[in-house]
């Protein structure tokens, strides 16, 4: 690709006038070409997706699996060439010092001539484009940037990056607002969007990174952790697809709603194979789980101890062996007595795992059921052989199981010995007191802990984000009840070996990544990692035993008192030695102005104040501290100056009992603008961000754990315009020295 000057020949002067019209115009034609080459790829893959479906041609197995397999490869080709209007497609040109451009921009785009229009930014061709600085130029003359509305080239700017080299092209820079200052300038909808067109250059590094061992992301509020991860994932995909889409990705938030405000950003960048899933999905499916425990309870909640309480759960679940049971065959009549079955079940118990494949307690159904077998033989067989009758020599052929299939007796020893276990109920009954918990871990836990759960499970209405771990725990114990004729048809419809002409194959069917029970992702994500809980970190673990891992995350916002205390032993918890630490250190977010309150906040915490990132902006308005009786009046009024005045989303933060009160405030008070307000307890705003933020009662944010300070540190940092602490006249809280004060009567 071979560019050509678009100006005059001083690359440091002003340009000449119309220069930046003339040179929107010549991107827009290129724009235009891409889109047009894009569309026209877009029809032909969703023509053969068409095609593939119809096809009836073969009426075999392989036939259906190949057509099966050819439709779903145009349908992901089609899905790749699909972008929504307000998607910049083109971003950046690169115009390097040999004289070739190369245009950057969301895939790699061939024309129907071959020449290559359009490089995927993940490309290693493409990097430049992040890494190339005026001190390191990469062989790049010139950078732009382009501000992109679906079709339309809305603004340029360039950096000349080695201006020799750029005076011998003839080429000239043509300013407009920098791409990074526009996008952090514009109003927030309520969603993340990608930074595909902004990323920066430490950023970039991360997102490049090879995918091996654990990562960890970490860097203050506003840094770009979690879209930098979620760019990671994507790039990793590009480079390894087969691996990474094979297997899955799996993308772990701390919330619903944190799961929801970044859903989109995988599929704006083309890949939309990426499993995402709040903390809460851990819990089996169709548990309703809401809310969080105080850090104590669910210190308590993840505490490794839990995963020997499990298997204690487990078997105070087993109802007990009756105490005797009739056995007939040949003549012979035995009473069975629970004490003799009793160790042989203990010993088919301590065999269960979680960790083994085919190994939870469902998965040894069968061979319960077989060593009950066995042991009543032997105890009949020996009643028999002292009767003075002859024994069989095996027990298979002698007809002894038939005659126990008939026997009431043996069925209903059956269904106490091994019965079918729901996991979510093993938990649940002692939760609400069917056994004692107190005495189940009487050696596994500190009694204040005991009676600390045992509260805790007494006033809850439902499970709570900290139960679904140990859920998982013996949900993974129990495992999942073997259909045995299910089984016996997925047998007869596996395709197995294949042979040929040429080659020996094996075909096997994808899997399933979006299942429950799924447990070999290729890539695990944990964003807001500071607050998982030891027995949660086994839980993930689980799901990607021999994955490459992201962990995101920032001590300085933990929610919790319970340990790892270091990335360090995050890496142990989950079997991983070694571990790679990158810190984002640029504030993207926050404005300056708030910065100066999230450091006093910080301070309290008993971090460093330096610790919070420098910003790389002013958004021009001081932090405000409104001081009433009513605080929630005062919120109200707030949030109706704030939606009335201007655009973009409003959060009032808070703690849990207030959100209600502050919410049937708040929403009234924004009128037909009240669908941009978030009314959200603190700990649910985790990884979020708005235009305005009010935080109600900062002072209770702080007294509420003894990691209050932590957490209104994550409250002052989640706006990106305005900040508006609310509190009573007697108030004190870290941060509010520095805002301007005003009474509100």
């Amino acid at each position: 690709m071979t560019g050509a000057a678009d100006g005059a020949h001083d690359p440091t002067g002003a340009p000449p006038p119309g220069a930046k019209r003339r040179a929107i115009a010549v991107e827009q034609q290129h724009l235009d070409h891409v889109h047009d080459r894009v569309e026209q790829l877009r029809r032909r893959a969703a023509d053969r997706v068409a095609a593939a479906s119809a096809d009836t041609s073969g009426p075999t197995f392989q036939a259906r699996f190949e057509r099966d397999v050819t439709a779903h490869h145009h349908a992901s080709r089609e899905a790749r060439f699909t972008f929504g209007d307000v998607e910049s497609l083109v971003f950046g040109r690169l115009d390097l010092a040999d004289g070739d451009t190369l245009h950057v921009g969301r895939l790699s785009v061939v024309d129907a001539d071959g020449d290559v229009v359009l490089v995927d930014w993940r490309a290693p061709a493409a990097a430049a484009f992040y890494q190339a600085t005026a001190a390191e130029p990469l062989d790049v003359a010139r950078r732009r940037t382009l501000v992109t509305r679906g079709r339309e080239v809305r603004d340029l700017d360039d950096e000349l990056l080695d201006v020799a080299a750029a005076d011998a092209l003839g080429l000239q820079p043509v300013t407009g607002q920098g791409a990074l200052l526009a996008s952090l300038s514009r109003e927030r909808d309520g969603r993340m969007h990608d930074i595909v067109a902004t990323i920066q250059r430490d950023q970039d590094r991360i997102i490049r990174a090879p995918a091996t061992g654990t990562l960890v992301v970490t860097g203050g509020p506003g840094t770009g952790k979690t879209v930098v991860a979620l760019h990671r994932v994507a790039a990793l995909l590009y480079r390894d697809r087969e691996r990474f889409e094979g297997r899955g990705v799996l993308v772990l938030g701390p919330s619903p709603a944190f799961t929801e405000y970044t859903a989109r950003v995988l599929p704006s960048l083309g890949e939309d194979r990426a499993v995402q899933r709040p903390l809460s999905g851990l819990a089996p499916r169709g548990v309703s789980v809401a809310g969080w425990d105080d850090p104590e309870t669910a210190r308590v909640k993840g505490d490794l101890a839990l995963v020997d309480l499990a298997r204690r759960l487990l078997m105070a679940a087993l109802p007990p062996i009756p105490p005797e049971t009739r056995v007939s065959f040949e003549g012979t009549t035995v009473t069975v007595r629970a004490q003799d079955l009793e160790p042989v079940r203990r010993r088919l118990l301590e065999r269960v795992r979680v960790s083994e494949g085919r190994t939870s307690y469902h998965d040894r159904a069968a061979s319960a059921e077989d060593a009950l077998n066995a042991e009543l033989w032997r105890i009949w067989g020996r009643a028999h052989r002292s009767g003075g009758r002859r024994v069989p020599d095996e027990r298979t052929g002698s007809g002894f199981d038939s005659a126990l299939e008939s026997s009431p007796q043996v069925t209903m020893l059956r269904r106490c010995y091994w019965p079918e276990l729901d996991p979510v109920e093993v938990v649940a009954a002692t939760a609400r007191g069917d056994h004692d918990v107190r005495e189940l871990g009487r050696d596994l836990l500190p009694a204040a802990d005991l009676d600390r759960l045992v509260t805790a499970w007494a006033r809850a209405d439902s499970w709570t984000v900290d139960d679904a771990a140990l859920l998982d725990e013996v949900a993974s114990l129990v495992g999942t009840p073997v259909d045995a004729a299910a089984e016996a048809r997925a047998a007869d419809d596996e395709v197995g070996l294949t042979l040929d002409s040429e080659r020996l194959h094996t075909e096997t069917a994808p899997p399933d990544v979006e299942a429950d029970d799924y447990r070999d992702f290729a890539h695990v994500v944990v964003d807001e990692a500071q607050d998982l809980t030891p027995l949660q970190w086994r839980a993930v673990a689980r799901r990607g035993p021999y994955a490459s891992w992201t962990v995101v995350g920032d001590l300085a916002q933990r929610s919790r008192v319970a340990e790892p205390a270091t990335w360090t032993d995050v890496a142990k918890l989950i079997g991983r030695r070694q571990v790679e630490v990158r810190e984002l250190t640029v504030n993207y977010r926050t404005p300056t102005e708030i910065v100066e309150v999230a450091r006093e906040v910080l301070a309290a915490a008993g971090h460093e104040p330096t610790d919070t990132p420098d910003a790389v902006r002013s958004a021009g308005e001081p932090p405000r501290h409104l001081v009433a009786d009513d605080e929630v009046a005062a919120a109200a009024t707030a949030v109706s100056q704030l939606t009335g005045q201007r655009g973009g989303t409003v959060a009032v933060l808070a703690t849990p009992e207030e959100v209600a009160a502050l919410e049937e405030a708040s929403l009234p008070a924004a009128g037909p603008e009240a669908d941009r307000v978030r009314v959200l307890d603190v700990r649910a705003a985790k990884g979020l961000e708005f235009d305005d933020v009010v935080v109600v009662g900062p002072d209770r944010i702080v007294a509420a754990s003894s990691v209050g300070a932590h957490q209104l540190y994550v409250a002052v940092t989640r706006a990106t315009r305005s900040l508006t602490l609310v509190s009573g006249p007697e108030a004190t809280a870290p941060g509010l020295d520095v805002c301007e004060r005003i009474d509100v009567r």
